[in-house]
């Protein structure tokens, strides 16, 4: 992603012309992060405009020659849906555990080539939608993000042992359903 600096420059000077030209740039890219985090598209594009706000709020703090524009603004994103979360950690049933699924499907080895070929990525966001609210946290901030065990740790206010248990479930959790969706009748 460039990004022209003086669009930068009138952006953060108030220019709501210059703001909207990187809004428009920038959302395909903030989207891609937020509908990780979110679970409908609704809350996905509220979450977005949070951390755009922060976004421009904060431009002047931007060192074009330390980082690449596109992961400042991912890190933003990623921090917003973390905060939002915190924020909304209090009303949600944090913990749904379903151990009917390990143990109707005893685990066995998948072949991936033939899950690339028949499911999705649509289809593997919305596997990723159905599992519990922080472990799906975890694993984005792990497999998709690729942050540490210790940096999620530090994030969300976990222990690094409790971050590698979220990661392990939602990978049986993924395994058990794509593997039931390519064998239905095992």
């Amino acid at each position: 992603m460039n990004i022209d600096p003086q669009l930068l420059q009138a952006a953060h000077r108030g220019d709501r012309k210059a703001q909207y030209a990187l809004y428009r740039v920038c959302f395909p890219v903030l989207m891609a992060v937020c509908v990780r985090y979110r679970r409908d598209q609704q809350e996905a594009v509220s979450a977005l405009n949070s951390g755009f706000l922060k976004i421009l709020q904060h431009l002047d703090r931007y060192r074009r020659d330390e980082v690449p524009f596109e992961a400042w603004i991912r890190r933003i994103m990623i921090n917003t849906a973390i905060d939002e979360f915190r924020r909304e950690k209090k009303w949600r049933d944090l913990t749904v555990f379903t151990d009917t699924i390990e143990r109707e499907y005893p685990e066995e080895p998948l072949d991936w080539n033939e899950a690339e070929q028949r499911i999705s990525v649509q289809h593997i966001e919305s596997l990723l939608r159905r599992l519990p609210p922080v472990t799906q946290q975890v694993f984005n901030l792990f497999a998709l993000d690729g942050f540490s065990h210790r940096e999620i740790s530090e994030m969300l206010g976990m222990s690094e042992g409790t971050s590698k248990w979220h990661v392990n479930n939602a990978r049986k959790h993924l395994q058990s359903w794509i593997k039931t969706e390519l064998n239905p009748t095992t």
